[in-house]
């Protein structure tokens, strides 16, 4: 594929952020390599004494991929098809998205390319000259052509025979283009360019003097250099001042785009240019993702528009709030930022890779400090390089247990995920969906555990609760739901009950009925969680408050819960001054979760891992209900002392025979 990039770019950030970009400094590390942006000539790293940048791509997008017949492998050939327009006039000049072929039958788009909004100008194919319309000769006379009786309607079928021909010809000469720009207005012109010719455009325009681009500053054919190189990819885009993403998806819509503000967003621009990076090919690949998590900052740069964008939690410069600024740039950066194996996950299980192992080695860099063993070997079986992975990540962070249901509550998969091949253990996660924020774990001291050669995790345990759950009537499960009704019900009511929150309206839990409790309890799941509530525990001679919701992969009527507790570090944002659409953090609210257990055939001993069992929250003092020492039914908890939660949630649960559950 190739891309379009127009150099008169309007930026959708909410305030100018230029002098701020401009004077952002990186770390001490230099590659080996750097690119001289000026003459585009390969150099020392050591030449950026004032620091460099790094570039995040989407390789299919950067030239015409090629299979080999022979080996099966792809290459890629860049015939300087890349379009660069100069003199562009926003909102005059059309930006045509692949995806509107005039031909739903010759539409061969490849599947990391998404559906786009409707265009704002309107049908890009009409063809004014071909109309029959009253028609100004440029004189002010208007010429009024009329065509009688059966003539009339065959030369107007005739045209429209031909418009659509000339549509189908127009479209199949751009067919290979992510985006494309149709000039409207004479002061614009498009120039053709290579991949590179684009990139050093971009640079010069965005003032960036070096900058670390994989395809020059690896060596290919030294697989000695290329290993070092891929090894230090992570110190490599952390030291960088910032990373310019290209995503050629995103694009403008409507000059009022920018005058609807969005809470938390900035306005619709701005919201618009995160949904389209979201369904955007670049996002869906396994090495952009080491790449935007290791990120200090970036720069995302698409057809016509541009964003800047950094961590909320790696200073107090405040910003929009989105999946970038909260998520996952500078992960692990600083302590506020220390980032779990599951944010990563929540990512990773729903990229993909051209190379299966790759899948694997993007993440292995972005937790270096667990895999100095692991080498980066692609003759090695896919099997043992998934399971080499996985076995390290449990071995070292149980927040790999922090996942539940992947489904919407009207019984929706949310996103497929790309690990459904490789036969992967239920305690990876992979059958639902990873949480997004920072987990800490804590087992019990009593607790014991290893993965055997197959992949097995055996937990070894006195203390362990055996429960009997329900599916919740408006969740995925429910057999009586009425999917479309309960998905809008759903809906409007975490929007109140959140709009309401915000007002500091609270529902007093222990007044309200049973359907009241259990949607206070959905949208605590999903707000901190972003995963939906399945089933609910309704504790056997407990009120009404000690419910307590789980989040589940599969449908069960009885469930065991481990040990091991998961406390999630939900960020708490606040704007700054009295601008709507920046925020900072101001600190993080704990909310404390238990893994779920499910018995794959009863009497044999043999699990699954299927999500988490929702406990309660710290200092929760407007809706005590919700708090984690409600739930205990104590006050006296030290809750700096996770060891001491954990021992006290399974103080009346101590079995007398150490059970084990062997977890497929």
């Amino acid at each position: 594929m190739y891309i379009t990039y127009c150099r008169n770019q309007k930026s959708v950030d909410v305030e100018d952020k230029t002098s701020y970009r401009l004077g952002v400094t990186g770390g001490e590390y230099r590659p080996t390599w750097l690119v001289r942006v000026s003459d585009w000539t390969k150099v020392s790293g050591k030449e950026a004494v004032d620091g460099y940048h790094t570039i995040s791509y989407c390789w299919e997008q950067s030239g015409e991929v090629v299979r080999n017949e022979t080996d099966g492998e792809y290459s890629l050939v860049d015939n300087g098809k890349h379009c660069i327009v100069e003199g562009y006039n926003l909102y005059e000049d059309d930006i045509l998205p692949f995806g509107d072929s005039p031909d739903p039958e010759d539409d061969n788009q490849e599947d990391c390319n998404n559906d786009n909004r409707d265009e704002y100008t309107e049908d890009n194919f009409d063809d004014d000259d071909n109309e029959i319309t009253d028609e100004d000769n440029g004189d002010g006379e208007i010429i009024n052509e009329k065509i009688d009786g059966d003539n009339e309607q065959d030369e107007k079928n005739c045209l429209e025979d031909d418009c659509a021909a000339d549509e189908k010809e127009e479209w199949n000469n751009y067919n290979e283009y992510v985006t494309w720009c149709k000039p409207n207005s004479e002061s614009t012109s498009i120039r053709y360019a290579t991949y590179d010719q684009l990139l050093q455009q971009v640079c010069q325009d965005f003032q960036v003097e070096y900058v670390w681009y994989d395809k020059v500053c690896i060596d290919q054919a030294d697989n000695l250099a290329k290993s070092h190189e891929i090894k230090q990819m992570h110190r490599i885009y952390r030291n960088a001042c910032y990373t310019i993403v290209m995503v050629p998806e995103v694009r403008l819509y409507n000059p009022e785009d920018f005058e609807n503000e969005v809470f938390g967003c900035g306005n619709e621009a701005q919201d618009y240019v995160t949904d389209d990076v979201w369904n955007s090919c670049w996002f869906k690949r396994s090495w952009t993702l080491e790449e935007v998590m290791m990120a200090r900052r970036i720069l995302i740069v698409g057809t016509d528009t541009n964003m800047f964008q950094h961590s909320l939690h790696s200073n107090d410069i405040p910003t929009t709030f989105d999946v970038f600024s909260a998520t996952l740039l500078d992960f692990g950066g600083t302590e506020q930022n220390k980032g779990s194996v599951n944010q990563a996950l929540a990512f990773a299980h729903f990229r993909t890779s051209t190379k299966p192992h790759d899948m694997i080695y993007a993440l292995k860099n972005t937790f270096s400090n667990m895999f100095d063993d692991m080498e980066a070997n692609y003759s090695t079986d896919i099997k043992t390089v998934f399971n080499s992975f996985y076995r390290h990540v449990a071995t070292d962070n149980f927040s790999i247990l922090f996942f539940g249901s992947n489904r919407r509550p009207n019984g929706n998969i949310g996103s497929e995920s790309t690990m459904g091949d490789y036969n992967l253990p239920s305690w990876t996660g992979v059958a639902g969906k990873h949480v997004d924020n920072r987990v800490i774990t804590t087992s019990h001291p009593q607790l014991e555990y290893y993965i055997d050669e197959t992949m097995l995790l055996h937990i070894t345990t006195k203390e362990y609760w055996k429960i009997s759950v329900t599916p919740y009537d408006r969740g995925c499960y429910s057999s009586s739901k009425d999917t479309s009704e309960d998905n809008d019900f759903c809906s409007n009511e975490i929007n109140r009950i959140l709009s309401a929150r915000y007002n500091d309206e609270w529902t007093d839990m222990t007044t309200g009925d049973k359907d009241t409790v259990l949607m206070e309890w959905f949208v605590n799941t999903s707000s901190g969680t972003s995963l939906y509530m399945t089933h609910y525990h309704e504790r056997q001679n407990d009120l009404l408050t000690g419910i307590r919701p789980l989040t589940l992969t599969e449908d069960c009527e009885e469930c065991i819960i481990i040990p091991i507790l998961l406390e999630l570090q939900v960020p708490l944002s606040e704007q700054a001054s009295d601008n709507e659409s920046n925020f900072t953090i101001r600190g993080y609210e704990q909310r404390y979760f238990l893994p779920v257990l499910r018995e794959c055939t009863k009497g044999t001993g043999r699990y699954r891992a299927i999500g988490v069992y929702y406990v309660g929250d710290r200092d929760f003092g407007w809706q005590p209900s919700i708090g984690l020492n409600h739930f205990i039914g104590r006050d006296d908890i030290k809750l700096d002392d996770p060891e001491e939660i954990i021992c006290a949630l399974f103080e009346n649960d101590c079995h007398d025979v150490r059970k084990e559950f062997i977890i497929e």
